[in-house]
């Protein structure tokens, strides 16, 4: 039998005919095949730390490894100037690339990534209008190519990654495109849980702080009621945060009398704690060495008049009480009026009127002092600003009027006095946060 050529099926020809090429396309699916495996195995490694320099450095490492790329950058977005920060670069010139180099929104290829949030692509980065040549010249080396990926949570761009140059000289194409965009999405949620990392470190840390101040404020403050023959005495002290500016102090003068300090510094928080802190211990001092009253508090404002910083000031009372007698002393600076009843007898006074200026306004003040004699079954609260300034949920304020009918709606002595105020002032203020401290300080005389 004779055999024709022409009786060959052209599909086996053309089969035959495309063999290279058919081979060639196998071995490029193959190494896109391994690639992508890589971006995945690789991505644990890009999450497997939560130290922000230590996730940036690997996904860097690992782009450059993937694409074969010659150089590689990534950058942050600074949250506050909508900037991008170079936080990492690596190739032939990367020591010359200072961290901490910003560039601004649309600026340059990686600015223009940051403005659209779609990659970049770039085969010859020379015919490109947005790229900036200035970095070439500086270090003399020469981009050719440049791929530009964002960052991004959701839609939110939270930093930039590019590489440079492929090492055989060819472009960067869309597989790698493809493949970079792959890494940088597993990098973006990387780099996003080591920050919350941080800064959850950080809150703990601040915490961590805040109660150790909040113990050491609190050492500050008297430990034990005073004793004093024919006194009583009791103390409500409850700061807004964990560390306040409100304060008040028991100072023994004498076997006969006690000093009660009773005082808020301007403003809140750690600041106003320290200067508590301060002004509390030297007041203490100067009190014990100088028992007139008058003379005490020009002293004490003189003093935080000179030391003074930021403009603090602070308002405060100050008693000294005898024993037995009923006698009483005061000067206030600037600060709520004390008030005084008798449970048993009806009586209830603000004894306003009388003073100076908070202290460390200006100097050279005069802080006249006022003399009162008690009877038995009074009873005297001194109390801060928050008290009276408490708010509810619809911003009406705890005011005099309520303090009144607290105290008015029983007896006199402290701890309950002090009780019935503490309790009506938690079922006024309700679920309202809390805006000031709120410090008590009750002396209830009960016999002469």
């Amino acid at each position: 039998m004779k055999t024709r050529k022409d009786n060959i099926h052209p599909f086996a020809s053309s089969c035959a005919g495309s063999a290279p090429d058919g081979s060639a396309a196998i071995e490029k699916m193959r190494e896109r095949l391994e690639n992508l495996k890589e971006c995945f195995r690789v991505s644990g490694l890009i999450s497997s730390s939560l130290q922000l320099d230590e996730v940036l450095e690997n996904i860097m490492t690992t782009s450059r490894s993937i694409l074969k790329a010659d150089a590689c950058s990534l950058m942050l977005v600074d949250e506050k100037s909508d900037e991008l920060v170079f936080e990492v670069a690596q190739g032939p010139v990367a020591d010359k690339l200072k961290g901490g180099l910003r560039i601004r929104r649309g600026q340059g290829i990686a600015g223009s990534v940051h403005d659209s949030g779609e990659p970049l692509l770039i085969e010859n980065a020379y015919e490109d209008a947005r790229f900036n040549r200035e970095f070439d010249r500086m270090t003399g080396y020469r981009t050719q190519t440049i791929l530009c990926v964002p960052l991004k949570i959701k839609e939110r761009v939270i930093g930039v990654s590019q590489v440079i140059n492929k090492l055989d000289g060819s472009n960067f194409n869309e597989e790698d495109k493809e493949t970079l965009s792959l890494l940088c999405a597993h990098a973006a949620i990387a780099v996003e849980n080591a920050r919350l990392h941080h800064e959850i470190l950080r809150t703990q840390q601040i915490e961590q702080d805040l109660a150790f101040a909040t113990s050491i404020q609190l050492s500050f403050l008297p430990q034990e009621m005073p004793r004093l023959q024919g006194f009583r005495f009791s103390t409500h002290y409850q700061p807004a945060r964990e560390v306040g500016g409100d304060f008040y102090d028991f100072i023994p003068l004498d076997d006969d009398s006690v000093g009660i300090l009773i005082g808020d510094v301007s403003g809140k928080g750690v600041a106003s704690a320290l200067f508590m802190a301060r002004f509390t211990t030297d007041f203490r001092v100067m009190a014990i060495r100088e028992q007139d009253p008058e003379r005490l508090m020009r002293r004490a404002n003189e003093i935080v008049c000179a030391q003074s910083c930021r403009g603090m000031f602070v308002t405060l009372l100050y008693m000294v009480l005898k024993k037995n007698g009923g006698e009483a002393v005061y000067v206030n600076a600037g600060h709520l009026p004390p008030i005084i009843w008798n449970g048993s007898e009806g009586r209830y006074a603000t004894l306003r009127g009388s003073g100076g200026p908070p202290i460390g306004i200006a100097p050279d003040q005069h802080y006249p002092s006022v003399r009162m004699s008690l009877n038995p079954g009074d009873c005297i609260l001194l109390s801060t600003d928050g008290l009276i300034e408490a708010k509810n949920d619809e911003g009406e304020q705890f005011g005099w009027e309520r303090i009144e009918n607290c105290l008015s709606a029983g007896d006199s002595d402290v701890e309950s006095a002090k009780s019935r105020i503490s309790f009506a002032v938690s079922q006024f203020v309700g679920e309202c946060p809390q805006a000031d401290d709120i410090t008590l300080v009750l002396a209830g005389f009960e016999e002469k």
